[in-house]
């Protein structure tokens, strides 16, 4: 039995699926049912019968086909076609029932195989007749056992350790949050570490467009098949990537007492695979599990689920995970892990309840451990997260503890300032922003760190190195918004606000010269004090004027806060009172023929800040400007000017 599935552009929440039969001549009757809310079914082959179909026995090929609901919600996972697989998720979905597990945009969608039980009869001869299934999807798309993605797509694929890893990557996800590749190396790496079985030939995962509403951050179902949002990250201790990798590698049944370890010993596990392949440091990874202490989640009891909370199987369910694991480590010298009771489990042919699961744990370690396992599991009592330097005699060898500290200022640079300012800050668009940050491994082992700066939950910088055990380092993480806007970064738990303008049109304040009074064809020195209005940087041109004539235009940049202080030398050469301008601002200079010639503020002297002003001559094209910068700011130099000459 084939089953096809296929996007209906045209109906977006459903999908196409065909069954295409082919019959041995040995077959003598053949049955089927279809899911309760099969739609539009067209049979070739088949006719309805009580409670299903029946092949009519003669056409070689038979086939039916339908339309089937793709969307599927938390509270909808329990219709007769999910039910034949178990659902494991990262993350509750309480309180999420209208939040999607399966869903179908109509561009793309991911959903789940169909399955429904088929019969048949056969004539006696070699052998028995058996059933194989196969899915594929008509058009481009990929497929495991119980998962399917439709649409376009990029497939990343990797073989290690017996297993073949398929990461499929939607055009419509536009990426995932780590590297594929990164995806593929963690996986990888777990498939080794995890020794708990067998391990499944091909491991489908499929990175879920992000945008949207999804009831979990990632899930797995089937054998090995399992979706994760493309925008989760691979240095966290709940990687979902690493979450839903543990669960294809549990394929043990639990009873109402052993349910919790389904998703405790995979939150525990994700947790320590990142820390063993150095996404987290320890201090992370601690306090991943020490949630379990707290409550709501320390007062449940794990193999009673009328008591449980929301998400309390995850939470104290994988501090109780780690804390037996770390015990049979020490019990058994480092012979034995939590791992050698998972092993157990996945052999058993029937489901395991909790009397037999603290049996398995006192085997694996000794009776004091099975006993540490019947207190945290059937009573409220809840261990307390383990030191680094228990983590180190339970598990071997030091660990790395990795810390990442964010202060309160940030460093603001560019073509306006270079400075440091408190947040909330504003920046003019093209001002770059730098969140200084304090890296420490404070534990016993060389450690990798990442860190990342994000702009509204996306990522605009980031950072990645190893730290020797002891050693500090500081890194500088840059953005350069180009957009206005308000914005919040984030870098861990630092939280930042910035406010994005366009940079303001400069002010003129104050205007003055060096000399009232000068003869004609003399030099005078008009000095403007340029500002920014407001809390943000200014950029523009400051004109001046005598007379309403211009005598020069300076493209000038100031900081916000700031004064710059722009000197042009000016020749006067008309007698009479002379105006000054540049902006709203004034300045008089009687021009007297009377006048005594002096150097005061002349070309080739120096100005009150040491700046030199010089005039190279007379002649069209001569540039008579100078620009400096006053105690209280700064001015840049790049401007453009026009002068009046005489011949």
């Amino acid at each position: 039995m084939t089953t096809t599935l296929a996007l209906t552009p045209d109906t977006p929440g459903e999908v196409a699926v065909e069954l295409s039969f082919a019959v041995p001549d040995r077959v003598t009757a053949l049955e089927t049912t279809l899911p309760d809310d099969a739609e539009s079914v067209t049979l070739d082959g088949f006719a309805a019968a009580d409670g299903g179909y029946e092949w009519d026995g003669e056409t070689a090929s038979p086939t039916i086909r339908y339309r089937l609901p793709a969307n599927r919600t938390s509270a909808s996972a329990t219709l007769a076609h999910d039910a034949p697989s178990a659902v494991a998720t990262t993350g509750s979905t309480a309180a999420q029932s209208e939040r999607y597990l399966f869903v179908d945009p109509g561009p793309w969608a991911l959903v789940t195989v169909p399955s429904q039980r088929v019969g048949w009869r056969f004539r006696p001869g070699a052998g028995d007749v058996g059933l194989v299934r196969e899915a594929q999807v008509d058009g481009p798309g990929a497929v495991g056992t119980r998962i399917a993605f439709l649409g376009p797509h990029t497939v990343h694929e990797r073989t290690a350790h017996g297993q073949t890893f398929r990461l499929i990557v939607p055009d419509a996800a536009d990426g995932t949050a780590a590297a594929p590749d990164a995806i593929l190396d963690s996986v990888a790496a777990a498939s080794d570490t995890l020794r708990v079985g067998d391990r499944d030939e091909s491991v489908l995962l499929v990175a879920a467009p992000a945008d949207v509403p999804w009831a979990v951050r990632g899930l797995q179902t089937g054998d090995a098949d399992a979706w994760v949002r493309a925008d989760e990250p691979l240095d966290s201790p709940e990687s979902p990537w690493l979450h839903e990798y543990v669960h294809t590698r549990q394929s043990f049944a639990t009873t109402a007492g052993t349910k919790w370890v389904v998703e405790g010993s995979a939150d525990y596990y994700a947790a320590l695979l990142a820390l063993r392949q150095g996404h987290v440091g320890f201090d992370a990874f601690a306090a991943h599990l020490a949630r379990g202490e707290r409550s709501p989640f320390a007062d449940t009891v794990l193999a009673d689920q009328s008591t449980w909370v929301p998400g309390a199987q995850y939470r104290k369910g994988a501090l109780v995970a780690g804390e037996l694991d770390r015990r049979v480590r020490l019990a058994s010298d480092g012979g034995a892990t939590l791992a050698s009771v998972l092993t157990r489990l996945n052999a058993a042919s029937e489901p395991v309840d909790a009397a037999r699961f603290a049996a398995l744990v006192a085997a694996a370690g000794d009776e004091a451990t099975g006993d540490a396992a019947r207190r945290f599991t059937r009573t409220e009592a809840v261990p307390e997260m383990w030191s680094p330097e228990a983590h180190a005699a339970a598990f071997g060898t030091p660990v790395a503890r990795i810390t990442v500290e964010s202060g309160d200022a940030l460093a603001v640079s560019g073509p306006f300032r270079n400075e440091t300012v408190a947040a909330p800050a504003t920046l003019a668009a093209g001002e770059t922003v730098t969140v200084p940050v304090t890296v420490r491994n404070a534990g016993g082992a060389p450690g990798e760190y990442r860190v990342a700066l994000a702009a509204d939950g996306r990522t605009v910088a980031s950072a990645n190195g190893t730290l020797a055990a002891g050693a500090t380092r500081t890194v500088r993480l840059s953005w350069t918004p180009e957009t206005a806007g308000a914005y919040e970064l984030t870098v861990r738990d630092g939280v930042y606000g910035v406010v994005v303008e366009p940079a303001a049109a400069p002010t003129v304040a104050s205007l003055s010269t060096n000399r009232s009074t000068v003869a004609p064809g003399e030099w005078a020195l008009v000095t403007a004090a340029v500002t920014a209005p407001g809390g943000v940087p200014a950029e523009g041109t400051v004109t001046v004027r005598v007379d309403g004539t211009v005598v020069a235009t300076e493209r000038v940049r100031v900081g916000p806060n700031r004064t710059a202080t722009l000197r042009v030398p000016v020749r006067f050469d008309a007698a009479g009172e002379s105006v000054v301008s540049a902006g709203d601002a004034r300045a008089t200079v009687s021009v007297v023929a009377t006048a005594a010639a002096g150097t005061e503020g002349a070309p080739g002297t120096a100005t009150d800040d040491g700046t030199a002003v010089t005039t190279p001559g007379f002649g069209p094209g001569v540039a008579l400007a100078a620009l400096a910068t006053a105690l209280t700011g700064t001015l840049a130099a790049a401007r453009s000017r026009r002068r009046r000459s005489e011949r």
